[in-house]
């Protein structure tokens, strides 16, 4: 049974920048353009009176009303955001709103066809458009934002060596710090998704390949930390490493 196209938005006070992302959204079959605006407050004026958008390119840095403005207005209505925006800094504060996706510009099509296959599989297994798990803020394929210590901290995931389970929190150990998590291991693994180096070990573990020191028997060293191999996880750790 095939899909009805998803209903886009385009909103951008650029015009160079709100054709190129018109384009990418016409080039793709399962998105379909059907508005575009050069500021947030024609976007908003529309959006009052078709509910039927579903997902909406914003753009941030705009005259009168932001993006993010913008955004804190619609609150709870069921539209995936995908933020554009030249600048890096506003990631924290976008995930904090739940925001499906962050494209820094110049947006390339690969990374945009990444956003896209996200809404694919969001679709297949039917999830709502806002995602999280207690304090975990987000991700956009490239970053995970998590709270912890009352702040909003940007991890890089090639820096995490491992994810400790403690009860109702999990600490989540990197290269320069630990970070104690109010989450559960299904959130956190499902966040991990789109980073392939991770597996899980033991229902109490989950390691990143690539900071494994030596594997001994029933356990794996990482970051000098011995890390028991659950017997039921066994087979299919040892199935992702390429063993001489």
């Amino acid at each position: 049974m095939e899909t009805s196209p998803l209903k886009c938005m385009v909103v951008d006070d650029d015009e160079v920048s709100r054709s190129v992302v018109s384009h990418l959204v016409e080039k793709n079959e399962l998105l379909e353009l059907v508005y575009t605006c050069e500021n947030a407050i024609e976007a908003h004026s529309i959006l009052l009176k078709d509910s039927q958008i579903d997902v909406l390119f914003l753009d941030i840095e705009m005259p009168e009303m932001s993006g993010m403005e913008l955004v804190q207005i619609l609150d709870k209505r069921p539209i995936r955001v995908i933020l554009t925006t030249s600048r890096e800094d506003y990631a924290v504060e976008a995930f904090e709103y739940s925001v499906f996706d962050y494209l820094v510009k110049p947006i390339t099509y690969p990374r945009f066809l990444k956003s896209v296959n996200k809404l694919r599989e969001s679709l297949t297994k039917n999830a709502p458009p806002v995602t999280g798990d207690e304090d975990l803020v987000g991700n956009n394929h490239e970053f995970l934002f998590v709270r912890s210590n009352h702040k909003i901290v940007k991890i890089d995931p090639k820096n995490i060596a491992y994810i400790e389970a403690l009860s109702d929190y999990i600490v989540i150990h990197t290269s320069e710090s630990n970070y104690t998590v109010h989450s559960t291991m299904k959130g956190i693994n499902s966040k991990l998704e789109p980073f392939k180096s991770f597996v899980r070990v033991h229902r109490s573990y989950i390691i990143n390949v690539e900071h494994i020191e030596t594997i001994q028997d029933v356990q794996v060293i990482v970051k000098k930390q011995a890390i028991p191999i659950g017997r039921s996880y066994r087979s299919g750790f040892m199935e992702r490493l390429d063993i001489l």
